[in-house]
């Protein structure tokens, strides 16, 4: 009975570091404020799309990560924050294109309809805090029909978000 008793609590002791070991890690992303064509200025509703298209990604079971918005856009000052804050990544975005074109579309032959397409392009950079090494960086366009440029603005989002997620789950979580 004790030898019973014995070997229970040696099983119960190996299985809980496992279960304990296979608990998710938390990674912090900071979100820096959208920046237009690398000047001090802000565009606003980037980093809220960008956040909200983060939030949308697939969540990963080994590695969870938690963004956490600052002000800054510039992206000296957003990796100065991004410590002040403990963040592990930091990503910035840049608005480096924001074009507007009107045509005029003919229909049916006799009426003119004046369409607005917007072209947008939109860098990233994603850094390790820690050491403000560059991980991954590129960008991405976007085009589309209608007077608000938001909606395009908000596909790159998407795509830098796929990205930003794809990198770091890949990195992990860093060592502190």
């Amino acid at each position: 009975m004790h030898r019973f008793a014995l070997v229970a609590a040696l099983a119960g002791l190996c299985v809980l570091p496992i279960r304990g070991s296979a608990q998710s890690s938390a990674v912090q992303l900071c979100v820096a404020n959208m920046q237009v064509s690398g000047s001090n200025n802000t565009m606003s509703g980037g980093q809220e799309q960008l956040i909200k298209a983060l939030n949308k990604e697939k969540p990963d079971k080994a590695l969870s990560i938690q963004n956490v918005p600052i002000p800054q856009a510039v992206p000296e000052d957003a990796l100065t924050a991004a410590k002040a804050k403990s963040c592990d990544y930091l990503v910035t975005t840049d608005l480096t294109e924001k074009r507007t074109e009107q045509n005029v579309v003919s229909v049916g032959g006799t009426g003119r309809i004046n369409m607005q397409t917007n072209y947008i392009t939109t860098a990233y950079k994603l850094t390790k805090v820690s050491d403000g090494s560059e991980l991954s960086s590129g960008s991405f366009k976007a085009s589309g029909e209608g007077a608000d440029p938001n909606p395009i603005i908000g596909q790159t989002m998407k795509k830098i978000a796929d990205k930003v997620t794809d990198v770091i789950k890949k990195a992990g979580p860093v060592a502190k």
